[in-house]
């Protein structure tokens, strides 16, 4: 199965609805309560001994040009120590710098309830961190 169909599949169970941008870029909008949503993304990460891997993440905010500052991604360092799944990483895309968090998994492997699980705390705690650091709900 290709990896867009495997998504869709996993989604459908959990009982989301999700959108093929393309083959290889699928997103999700998660309501969290209070009117807040988060968008999330799936990407294909490569293999892991024969196994595809996807990337689930969550965008928390558009970054200025240039490295971030030092207190920040302390900040951020210091934070991806204390989540039991998923850290905060930096994509660079149609030429925007976007602060993420995200986490990979084996796609192949992924029970519908876990997969629900992985994404619900990943938009959570992107949303969380969108809220914390100043981001409004603009993803």
């Amino acid at each position: 199965m290709a990896f867009a169909e495997m998504i869709e599949t996993l989604a459908s169970r959990a009982g989301w609805q999700v959108v093929r941008k393309t083959p290889e870029f699928i997103t999700c909008t998660l309501a969290l309560g209070d009117g807040r949503t988060q968008a999330v993304i799936f990407s294909p990460a490569g293999d892991l001994a024969g196994h595809p891997v996807t990337n689930i993440m969550t965008v928390v905010r558009e970054l200025p040009p240039g490295p971030l500052p030092a207190e920040l991604a302390d900040g951020l360092l210091r934070a991806n120590q204390g989540f039991k799944l998923g850290a905060f990483g930096i994509l660079e895309q149609e030429g925007g710098r976007y602060l993420v968090f995200a986490h990979n998994m084996l796609l192949d492997r992924l029970e519908p309830d876990e997969f629900a699980v992985v994404v619900a705390v990943l938009a959570k705690t992107g949303d969380e961190w969108e809220a914390k650091l100043g981001g409004g709900d603009r993803f």
